[in-house]
């Protein structure tokens, strides 16, 4: 299946590639939790501070998906559900974060801030 990312810029000199947008295939079986885990292991984003997920079809998107940090070995899951779910689930015909068979995240580079804060005030 395809994944649409997109991801924020981190620095002016970033901005240059802006919008970050790269397209990916994946086994649709792949768990949410697993293929984040390999975009932050890719090195599609640099490796500092925080990025929070979000549903990269909807500008602003409504609610955060998950976290990342480099600290963290995993992605934490504002819903733990999401990361067990299959992408085929999440972008069916009325999938959560995609549709036709499509799915599309966002990336949002959160930086001055620890990140076991950030994640206390996203789980609120």
């Amino acid at each position: 299946m395809r994944i649409t990312l997109t991801r924020a810029s981190v620095a002016m000199g970033d901005d240059v590639d802006a919008p970050h947008e790269a397209h990916l295939e994946a086994d649709g079986a792949t768990t949410l939790g697993e293929f984040v885990r390999q975009v932050a292991l890719s090195g599609y984003f640099p490796q500092m501070a925080c990025w929070v997920v979000f549903d990269g079809r909807r500008k602003p998107a409504p609610a955060p998906i998950a976290m990342l940090s480099a600290p963290w070995e995993q992605p934490r899951f504002l819903d733990d559900a999401l990361r067990h779910r299959s992408l085929d689930s999440l972008a069916g015909e009325h999938g959560e974060l995609g549709e036709n068979g499509e799915l599309s995240l966002f990336f949002d580079y959160r930086a001055t801030i620890a990140p076991d804060v950030l994640w206390q005030r996203l789980i609120g």
